[in-house]
């Protein structure tokens, strides 16, 4: 009798041993079957998760709704110049972020969210080695002019394509590009998309018979916004073109015309903008110019007043790099103020970003009558800081103790089935403000990015901001990586420590 119950009993042990072993089998084949299945998604790009707090992959509902409202006309392909797993590479990491996975992930998630569904257009991605495909090659450099390289991106439209490099997609430190600011991704892919659908592009032009002196930055930002950039010597019906929505006077040394001013004006009551740029070294005798500043725009300059400020420049310069003020705007009424538009985004982030403007020259509004405030609207951009002195007594022109560097003046009308359609001229009194060295400043180039956006009626340079990365490396948010945490340390390991014991207990008393 003993013996049968012993048997029993070792059977039950051997049943409960084998239940055991069974148990512990399954949970690791299912540890295995998960890892390989997460790590296939994730080699494949089909599973991304953004767990950042800011969302660097993440698409907003800007882009979207652009994107969106091109329907089936967004058929766009984003060719990497890279295999995709090049881009995993640590010697890419910045702070523990890896920039290049940031591009391609951003890339793929376009892909996913305009898959061709429904009335949605299509976006694709694909990965090419450098000089594996010589015809692609050739036909992008004929078709644009740029040679690729193994950090090329290009963005291929229906009408255009738009060659990117993967610096471009990041904001550096102006005094050390090799310190990264921000992840400017959604805005180049969003921009380069909108501008490589668009048939007929806007165009931007440069005068230059005048003494002028375009700045190359500045071209390189306008065309990022979407512009076509042409240089014309003079102003002629031909020179200015019917595309051409902004003229840039850049540093003139000589006055315009009668015949430039008289088809200037003719221009700008189509609906179109002009930025004139002056500093403390513009001629005094540029008569026809300041006159048609003053009486249509209600704007005007100082000629040889020079702007310094010891207390707000440019550290380590001098004080006539004047660290600019951005103006408080009501915020009842800031949404349709222009010149908010512009500066928004410069001085937003973290409350403001340098914004510099060297040898500047005192800028003023003219007194206005009330006849002129019923045409015109007369705005301020950047101001100095009240500590500022200028170099020459027009003590008339100067609105309290803060100079205007910047003024924005608009003018509107009702067009077609009663839609508002503006006309813009922005004064700025600096030219070094838009050179190489300074446009390399954030702010300086923001404020340059939001103009071109305000001055156009094309959505082809979204209001979308970068998105600047911490001082840390890449962390999750402070709750998500608390409950990852808990699940991981105490939840996973205590439900396998109950089930154990529970186990284990059962077969003891067997």
């Amino acid at each position: 009798m003993k013996s049968g119950n012993k048997a029993g009993h070792d059977g039950r042990r051997v049943k409960y041993g084998t239940f055991s072993l069974v148990f512990t089998a399954v949970v690791l084949a299912l540890i295995i079957v998960i890892n390989i299945v997460f790590t296939s998604l994730s080699l494949t790009g089909a599973l991304t998760a953004d767990l950042t707090a800011e969302s660097f992959t993440e698409i907003g509902e800007e882009s979207v709704s652009l994107l969106s409202a091109l329907g089936k006309d967004l058929d766009i392909t984003i060719t990497f110049m890279s295999p995709r797993d090049r881009f995993d590479d640590s010697a890419n990491a910045y702070n523990g972020i890896n920039l290049t996975a940031l591009v391609r992930d951003l890339a793929e998630n376009y892909a996913r969210r305009f898959d061709g569904s429904g009335d949605l257009g299509t976006v694709r991605v694909e990965y090419k080695e450098l000089d594996s495909d010589p015809e692609f090659q050739n036909r992008i450099i004929e078709e644009t002019g740029t040679a690729l390289s193994s950090v090329s991106v290009i963005v291929s439209g229906k009408y255009h394509r738009r060659v990117l490099a993967l610096p471009a997609f990041f904001e550096t430190d102006s005094s050390d590009s090799s310190k990264y600011y921000s992840f400017n991704g959604e805005y180049r892919f969003t921009a380069a998309m909108l501008q490589s659908a668009i048939k007929e592009p806007m165009a931007v032009t440069f005068l230059t018979g005048h003494g002028e002196q375009p700045s190359a930055s500045l071209k390189s930002v306008l065309s990022e916004a979407g512009f076509e950039v042409r240089e014309e010597d003079n102003i002629t019906a031909n020179g200015v073109g019917e595309k051409t929505e902004l003229i840039v006077i850049c540093a003139p040394k000589s006055d315009l015309t009668y015949e430039e001013l008289d088809i200037l004006t003719a221009y700008l009551k189509q609906h179109n903008s002009l930025i004139v740029m002056v500093d403390a070294s513009t001629p005094k005798d540029l008569k026809n110019l300041s006159d048609m500043l003053s009486t249509d725009w209600c704007i005007g300059f100082d000629a040889g007043a020079l702007v310094s400020d010891e207390k707000h420049s440019l550290s380590g310069g001098k004080s006539t790099v004047i660290s600019a003020k951005y103006p408080t705007y009501d915020s009842d009424s800031s949404s349709s103020s222009a010149a908010y538009q512009i500066v928004k985004s410069a001085s937003d982030i973290n409350g403001r970003i340098n914004t510099f403007m060297p040898e500047s020259v005192r800028l003023y509004i003219r007194d206005m009558t009330e006849r002129d405030k019923q045409s015109v609207t007369v705005e301020t951009v950047l101001t100095t800081y009240d500590t500022a002195v200028s170099g020459t007594t027009s003590s008339e022109h100067v609105p309290g103790g803060e100079i205007p560097l910047a003024l924005l003046s608009t003018k509107y009308e009702y067009g077609k089935n009663n839609v508002l359609q503006y006309s813009y001229v922005m004064l700025i009194g600096s030219t070094e403000f838009v050179s190489d060295s300074y446009l390399a400043y954030a702010g300086n180039r923001r404020v340059m990015l939001s103009s071109a956006r305000v001055f156009t009626a094309n959505r082809v340079a979204p209001d979308i901001q970068s998105k600047p990365f911490a001082s840390t490396a890449l962390t999750l948010e402070t709750g998500t990586a608390q409950t990852l945490t808990w699940l991981i340390c105490t939840v996973v390991p205590g439900a396998m420590l109950i089930i154990g014991v529970v186990v284990f207990f059962r077969r003891r008393h067997l």
